[in-house]
């Protein structure tokens, strides 16, 4: 607002300063002296809407970076709900984990929730964010791909595991270009702690909505 203000300001600055420079016919060197005080003037100006612009950019650089992370993060306590491995996983394992989904694989409720909602907020992020997430190249992709999830929210779908981990994997590989971290998938087989079996992911599920770290929860007694 400050700056609008000031820019509004410069402007009639400017303006008045060209309206007198040409209402003195009668006096050139005073009608050169304002007319240069009013291109310097309207120099300002352009040099403000420049700076303004620059920094308006940078903080939707930001922003959509921010909002790279959150997704990123979102699918990463989702896929460990299903698959397992490491709570934090790093990208490689993330990636290794996702290629290791058998088609097979048990895709608990609670799971595919999950899933879904990773979708959704993609989908949403793409609708409402979408002056951000243009600023960062691959993220709307990015975000296209993994809002196909969004399609699990519908218990009578029929979307088959396979394309599942196909537009997981798709969308954490351009979420990975984004954010500079490794693309390079892990070997699923080197990756600790991997259980898919449904009773497994029930009690990781409950462990993620409780919000127990992992000694809390190995302490707590299980029903």
């Amino acid at each position: 607002m400050t700056r609008l203000v000031l820019a509004i300001t410069l402007v009639l600055v400017a303006g008045g300063l060209l309206l007198a420079a040409f209402q003195m016919e009668g006096a050139p060197r005073g009608s050169e002296l304002l007319m240069g005080l009013a291109i310097e003037v309207f120099g300002i100006i352009v040099t403000l809407a420049v700076v303004d612009w620059m920094l308006e950019r940078r903080r939707r650089q930001e922003r959509a970076r921010d909002l790279a992370w959150t997704t990123l993060h979102s699918v990463e306590r989702a896929v460990w709900v299903w698959q397992g491995g490491p709570r934090r996983a790093t990208s490689d394992e993330l990636l290794g984990l996702i290629l290791g989904i058998d088609a097979k694989d048990a895709l608990q409720p609670f799971t595919r929730s999950l899933l879904a909602a990773v979708g959704a907020r993609s989908l949403e992020t793409l609708d409402r964010e979408s002056s951000s997430v243009g600023t960062v190249p691959g993220l709307a992709t990015a975000l296209q791909e993994l809002s196909g999830l969004n399609s699990l929210s519908n218990e009578r779908s029929s979307v088959s595991i396979v394309l599942v981990r196909e537009v997981l994997h798709c969308g954490i590989q351009g979420l990975t270009h984004v954010l500079g971290l490794s693309s390079q998938a892990m070997l699923s087989a080197l990756i600790r702690y991997r259980d898919a079996a449904a009773d497994a992911q029930k009690e990781r599920y409950e462990r993620l909505v409780s919000g127990l770290s992992e000694t809390e929860w190995q302490s707590t007694p299980q029903s």
